[in-house]
């Protein structure tokens, strides 16, 4: 039986890994070990992982700390430290349904050509293109309702599926918080890249989706269903979070896209566009600029830190 290592990055949530833990104490399949990289410095986070309860649940758990937090490193260092086949890569605030991990292994287990599965969501749907994107896709893509399901398109703008599929679908990203890899394809792509700015949560996932098609094809797994709680502890700021979006969409599109510089800025440009308008619509829906000048503050620095680099 192949060996499933599970890699979890914390930022001390402690009640939303606890809940993880006990999902995946409650798989119909259990992952061999369990490697959480946190970088929360709390010791709520210790005491729950040194529990003696959970090795009586069947769960073999490492405790790794990384500091400062970074969502890359913090993979990195429990990828680093496991020895299973299969790497189980989730969020510190998903809840798994009892099945999960078996369907998703089973499926990546069928097809040696696969690099990568990814799980569906049980409390939440696939957003969909807004008006502004769909218009985008269809005049400048030729994209046709539906078509960009599953699809990475333009300035890195990546969607699922929505209604979600009865079968496995194709996927040319994943998500690092509810995907199950190969362990030789992440190696033989390199895994993580390290060109990402401050705490690496935006799009790094995405560069790694893009990587691994290159030797193997990702699937989503409708049958494989987990809940995203999106637990509010230790979030960026919304200006950091906004650099690091339009800094990371950039660095992919040239250096893992291979776009050349000039196409890379024309398609930040379009994302910035229909972005910027999108939010200003909102504003003018609530009343409530605060969240657009903070965007506007992170993707000005994005564009200062992009030009003086180049």
């Amino acid at each position: 039986m192949p060996k499933v290592s599970v890699i979890i990055p914390t930022i001390g949530r402690v009640e939303s890994l606890r809940a993880l833990l006990e999902s995946i104490a409650a798989q119909s399949r259990k992952p061999e070990e369990i490697l959480v990289a946190d970088g929360s410095g709390q010791e709520g986070i210790a005491a729950l992982l040194a529990a003696s309860a959970w090795a009586g649940q069947g769960l073999r758990i490492v405790h790794l700390r990384v500091n400062p937090p970074n969502a890359v490193r913090q993979r990195q260092a429990a990828i680093a430290a496991s020895t299973g086949e299969f790497l189980f890569m989730l969020d510190d605030d998903i809840v798994l349904d009892p099945a999960c991990l078996d369907r998703m292994l089973e499926l990546l287990e069928a097809d040696a050509g696969l690099s990568a599965v990814t799980a569906d969501f049980s409390n939440q749907s696939w957003s969909r293109p807004t008006t502004l994107w769909l218009c985008y896709l269809r005049w400048v893509h030729g994209i046709r309702e539906g078509e960009w399901q599953g699809r990475v398109i333009g300035p890195l703008l990546r969607f699922g599926y929505n209604p979600s599929p009865a079968q496995p679908m194709p996927m040319e990203w994943l998500g690092a918080g509810n995907s199950l890899v190969r362990r030789s394809a992440y190696d033989a792509v390199g895994g993580f890249s390290d060109f990402f700015l401050h705490r690496c949560t935006i799009n790094e996932d995405v560069d790694l989706g893009l990587k691994l098609r290159r030797v193997g094809g990702i699937l989503l797994h409708p049958g494989a269903r987990m809940a995203h709680h999106h637990a509010p502890g230790g979030r960026m700021t919304v200006d950091l979070i906004a650099e690091d979006d339009m800094f990371n969409r950039f660095q992919i599109m040239r250096r893992t896209q291979n776009k050349t510089q000039s196409r890379a800025f024309c398609e930040l440009l379009v994302f910035l566009t229909v972005e910027g308008l999108s939010s200003i619509r909102s504003c003018l829906r609530t009343g409530s600029w605060a969240r657009l000048m903070g965007q506007c503050k992170g993707w000005s620095r994005a564009f200062v830190r992009l030009a003086s680099a180049s």
